[in-house]
């Protein structure tokens, strides 16, 4: 049987790892990039979602139109590391994105340069 205290201290640490990262502030002028991102959770071919100042990993059919969801409340780009695509999403909204050719695209945001993913087109 665990100890009460114990459950108390490991069920605080976990509702800290969520909540520390949903306090930083976006407008650090430190030099020092304060965002947190990569690639997770599964290929969907759903589309790509944006949350927590990050892309989920995204899976999607060439020369189909997919949705960019974000969840964040600050807007977002999904913009290829080559330069086929660049597409402003704002806070809540969500955004139309069709990739003619297959490949694997490396994205990023230009609002927030730390936060980078993959897209994979098949």
């Amino acid at each position: 049987m665990t100890h009460p205290k114990r459950r108390l201290v490991l069920g605080s640490a976990c509702l800290l790892a969520f909540i520390a990262p949903a306090c930083s502030d976006d407008d650090d002028t430190s030099g020092a990039d304060t965002d947190v991102t990569v690639a997770v959770g599964e290929p969907s071919a759903a589309g790509l979602t944006i949350s927590g100042n990050t892309f989920s990993a995204a899976s999607v059919v060439a020369n189909t139109e997919f949705p960019i969801v974000n969840n964040d409340g600050v807007g977002h780009t999904v913009t290829d590391d080559g330069g086929a695509f660049d597409v402003a999403v704002g806070g809540g909204a969500t955004e139309p994105l069709t990739i003619p050719e297959p490949g694997t695209y490396r994205i990023h945001c230009e609002i927030h340069s730390s936060m980078q993913g993959t897209i994979t087109v098949t």
